[in-house]
């Protein structure tokens, strides 16, 4: 049979007492400690999890702001382009005035050097009809004939 002496009991005893002892001091303050790490943990999961949320939301706005941006963007480049049609149409229709006074300037100092060169004419073909009326009346001119009268008026 199983003897059961004094050293038997004082070993139980002592490893008992070491057992709660080491409960006590080691067990208790170990646990402690692994629950904090747990809760920090689970507390930097929790935060991580925020923060991945608070990414998400930032991603979301600033996925917005650059599709608002494409749009003014296109806004603007739209708006450039009809400013640069208008401001086009505007250098035509200038160009066009301008070459259609210039034009009209053009027929008028034509028609004025057409009127000139027919005064022109019409001088010199009245100082030939002159010259031959000269030549036809005895080479006398409208002067001398009117002179000539004049004396026979004052004769008379």
């Amino acid at each position: 049979m199983l003897r059961i002496d004094s050293n038997l009991i004082w070993t139980i005893i002592n490893l008992l007492v070491l057992y709660a002892l080491m409960k006590k001091f080691l067990f208790k303050p170990v646990r402690e400690i692994i629950a904090k790490r747990n809760d920090e943990i689970d507390s930097s999961f929790a935060d991580a999890a925020k923060d991945k949320e608070a990414a998400h939301a930032l991603k979301a706005q600033a996925d917005e702001k650059l599709a608002n941006i494409h749009e003014e963007c296109k806004e603007e480049l739209a708006k450039a382009k009809t400013q640069a049609s208008l401001q086009y149409e505007q250098i035509i229709a200038d160009a066009n005035a301008k070459s259609e006074e210039m034009i009209a300037q053009a027929r008028l100092k034509t028609q004025e050097a057409m009127n000139q060169e027919k005064t022109k004419a019409q001088n010199e073909m009245a100082a030939l009809i002159d010259q031959a009326a000269q030549k036809v009346v005895g080479e006398k001119s409208d002067a001398s004939l009117y002179d000539d009268f004049i004396k026979e008026m004052d004769k008379g």
